[in-house]
């Protein structure tokens, strides 16, 4: 998660957002959307699950042009990859991180490498996540107030928020209503079990 507290950084974060995503999302109109299955609607957020799925990681500084790069053909197969949605933003060991998530098709064994020792290329684990909804762009203010929501909606269902937030982003930076972010915290989850 970032630094929410710094608007500096995190204006200098959004601007470098802004422009990787100005590249690859202004030349087509839609994108796989990461597959997810609804639990539960409480209230104005979710329970979802969350399948593994293949993806790629980088440290925020001087990142984002190496995860730009690898889905571009920068990896050991020089294979150009789609784009997806959404894009993740979020804190790790007290590093500030985004991801891409690939493709659906994508596999362990059918992933590429990366050239780049700056990118991660990894299978997420499975797991239940609780999933708040905001428009606009995802400035420091906006987030906090989604962050606030979220936590006081999983207080009232008495569910266990675990780790720090993240910040989904779907939209082009060119596209300036309807947007839609996303704010998720892993959650501590068992789904029902079902009967015959």
């Amino acid at each position: 998660m970032f630094k929410l507290d710094d608007p500096t950084r995190m204006n200098s974060y959004l601007a470098t957002l802004l422009c990787i995503l100005s590249l690859t999302f202004s030349m087509a109109q839609q994108y796989e959307t990461q597959h997810y299955e609804t639990i539960k609607t409480l209230e104005e957020a979710e329970i979802r699950y969350y399948p593994p799925v293949m993806k790629i990681k980088a440290n925020r500084a001087g990142g984002f042009g190496a995860l730009f790069g690898y889905i571009s053909g920068k990896n050991q197969l020089g294979q150009k990859i789609a784009m997806t949605t959404p894009v993740y933003m979020q804190k790790e060991e007290g590093k500030e991180v985004m991801e891409f998530v690939l493709p659906r098709a994508f596999t362990k064994e059918q992933t590429p490498s990366p050239l780049s020792a700056e990118v991660n290329v990894y299978e997420s684990q499975p797991g239940y996540f609780i999933a708040y909804a905001f428009g606009g762009y995802a400035l420091d203010w906006v987030t906090k107030k989604a962050i606030k929501e979220v936590q006081q909606i999983a207080a009232a269902h008495q569910i266990s928020l675990q780790g720090d937030p993240v910040v989904l982003v779907y939209n082009s930076p060119y596209k300036l209503i309807n947007r839609k972010n996303e704010v998720l915290f892993q959650i501590d989850y068992k789904a029902p079990e079902t009967t015959n």
